[in-house]
C-alpha cells in the first residue's frame, strides 16, 4: 500500500500565493521533516516567507516528491491531553467538563484545568454556560467556573 502524504500550509503574511505555486514551494522544502503546527520559512524570489503547517498527514513527514502540497488561507488549531475512562463530555461557554469515574474535571477552551472534583455517588452532570450542576447522591452542587 501506497502511504498518501500531503502538507497543508497557511502564509504566516496577508499574501496571495497561487495554488500552482505549490510545487516551487515543494521543491524548496524537500528534505525537510514537518509536523502540524509547525513554522517553516521558505524563499521565495529572496524573500523569506513563513508558513504555518495547518495539517501534515501523516505527522511529521519528510517532505518528497510524492508529498501533495497545499496552500490555504485557513488555520486550524489543534489541543490535546491525555483523559483516561471518560464517561462523558458537556460543552459550556467558555468550558469543557469531563465526566470520569464519579469525577468531574472542567477544563477551559485552551485544555487547562481549572476545577476537579471526587464525588462519592454522582448522579448526573448539567452544563448551562458556565454553571456546572452537579447531582451527588442526595447533594446538589454548584460550580460557577
Amino acid at each position: 500500500m501506497v502511504e498518501v502524504k500531503r502538507v497543508k500550509l497557511k502564509p504566516m503574511i496577508n499574501v496571495d500565493i497561487p495554488q500552482d505555486f505549490s510545487e516551487v514551494i515543494k521543491s524548496k522544502l524537500k528534505g525537510k521533516v514537518l509536523k502540524t503546527g509547525d513554522v517553516v520559512s521558505v524563499d521565495i524570489l529572496g524573500k523569506e516567507i513563513r508558513f504555518k503547517v495547518v495539517q501534515a498527514m501523516p505527522s511529521p513527514l519528510t517532505v518528497d516528491e510524492s508529498t501533495g502540497v497545499l496552500l490555504t488561507r485557513h488555520s486550524v488549531e489543534t489541543l490535546e491531553i491525555n483523559v483516561e475512562s471518560v464517561e462523558d463530555v458537556l460543552l459550556g461557554d467558555d468550558i469543557i467538563v469531563v465526566i470520569r469515574d464519579n469525577e468531574v474535571l472542567i477544563l477551559n477552551h485552551d485544555l487547562e484545568e481549572i476545577y476537579r472534583e471526587r464525588f462519592e455517588n454522582l448522579k448526573k452532570v448539567m452544563v448551562k454556560g458556565n454553571v456546572v450542576v452537579v447531582i451527588d447522591g442526595e447533594k446538589l452542587k454548584l460550580i460557577r467556573a
